[in-house]
């Protein structure tokens, strides 16, 4: 479990002046963190090594909100521990606010507490004898900044995140919610021109994590400050992030936008990670200058995006999600028509689900009308909504 001396990782008095920049967002656009091939290697205990982290190379300037986003053992939180300084890599270079802060090559690893950075824990790592005024401050009086300067820059960081109501009380009186916010605040009020977010909202409920999610964007907005938020939740990543980092097995498998992410994955593995998908496997039976034509357990099914080159009898797998089905208790008379068997209708208050089986396998569709129990239904995709990835 995270310490509450961890949540503090620039402590070093004479590396910063008498006073602090908090709250004084920054128009300037600069790069604030820059990855280059980092590694970090554990060993088992049969003796073999694995790759946590496997020659990522990542940029975030002033402003951007990186999410690394991944399933458990993909390599997000040991990426974030190397760039904190809690975790040292086995290669490649990291740079912070153009400090080289390791470089395997230079033979440099700064210690944490020489990084520009702070950082929020998923524990929150408060004092719990220590009111919320002093766990803002406790950064502040480490760095020697003035009495009075470290008084108003706590009442103003808490007035922010909206806790300036519990700021005498203790972390066990207040709720989870607030809890996380006097964590956010002390991250913030350092002035750091990086933060960092080690899935700061699991421990909080789906209402107050939606709040804390707007607020965040909004700080974030405000301060400029570069962002890298790890989370194994998409909702997280796709309303907090300017851009997704999707981790597989330690490596980058696709960096871009949300919506890009989303719209146009680069891999069967981002596609399914990334949403809800419907997959069909098969292989290419023809291929024209606008699409191809996959033979799946459902029908022959078209897709018009892009192809990567596929050819007749390559086995691949087609993807079209939810919201772009549609079914119909008769053949729609479209080029894509798939057929299979209605079992239930899963309503979902801003959508109802239809859920169709075949031969076990379960599909879901988001637009039609509920059907009978077990009668025979068609789903229909339009060509160019239809993803195709090597199998």
């Amino acid at each position: 479990m995270s310490t509450p001396q961890m949540a503090v990782l620039k402590t070093k008095a004479e590396e910063v002046p008498t006073t602090t920049p908090t709250v004084q967002a920054s128009t300037e656009s600069r790069e604030v963190l820059t990855i280059t091939n980092v590694s970090k290697f554990f060993e088992r205990a049969n003796g073999t090594t694995v790759p946590a982290v496997d020659g990522v190379s990542l940029a975030v300037r002033s402003g951007e909100f990186l999410v690394l986003l991944g399933p458990s053992g993909c390599g997000k939180t040991t990426l974030l521990r190397c760039i904190a300084g809690l975790e040292q890599p086995d290669a490649g270079r990291i740079v912070i606010d153009g400090k080289t802060v390791y470089s395997s090559v230079e033979r440099i690893e700064l210690s944490a507490q020489q990084r520009t950075l702070s950082m929020v824990f998923q524990s929150y790592a408060l004092w719990p004898n220590m009111s919320v005024f002093d766990n803002i401050a406790y950064p502040l009086r480490n760095r020697k900044i003035r009495k009075a300067q470290i008084t108003d820059d706590v009442h103003r960081i808490a007035k922010l995140v909206g806790i300036d109501e519990v700021i005498g009380q203790f972390p066990n009186h207040i709720s989870g919610g607030q809890q996380q916010r006097v964590a956010l605040a002390r991250a913030l009020v350092s002035g750091d021109a990086l933060v960092l977010f080690d899935e700061p909202l699991s421990n909080v409920d789906a209402k107050v994590r939606k709040d804390l999610r707007i607020e965040l964007t909004a700080l974030q907005n405000r301060f400029g400050f570069a962002a890298v938020y790890v989370t194994h939740d998409q909702e997280d990543a796709m309303e907090l992030g300017t851009k997704i980092a999707v981790l597989e097995k330690g490596k980058v498998a696709q960096v871009a936008s949300p919506r890009e992410v989303y719209q146009n994955p680069a891999s069967r593995y981002v596609a399914t990670f990334i949403g809800s998908t419907n997959e069909l496997e098969g292989k290419v039976v023809s291929v024209d200058a606008t699409g191809l034509y996959i033979d799946t357990p459902l029908g022959v099914i078209r897709s018009e995006r892009p192809h990567g080159g596929f050819a007749p009898g390559d086995e691949v797998v087609a993807i079209f999600r939810p919201e772009h089905g549609y079914l119909t208790p008769a053949h729609p008379g479209t080029v894509n028509a798939l057929k299979a068997t209605f079992r239930m209708e899963l309503f979902s208050g801003s959508h109802a689900e239809q859920v169709v089986t075949h031969n076990h396998k379960v599909y879901r569709v988001w637009h039609g009308q509920e059907q009978e129990h077990g009668s025979e239904a068609w789903i229909g995709v339009a060509p160019e909504k239809v993803h195709v990835f090597e199998r």
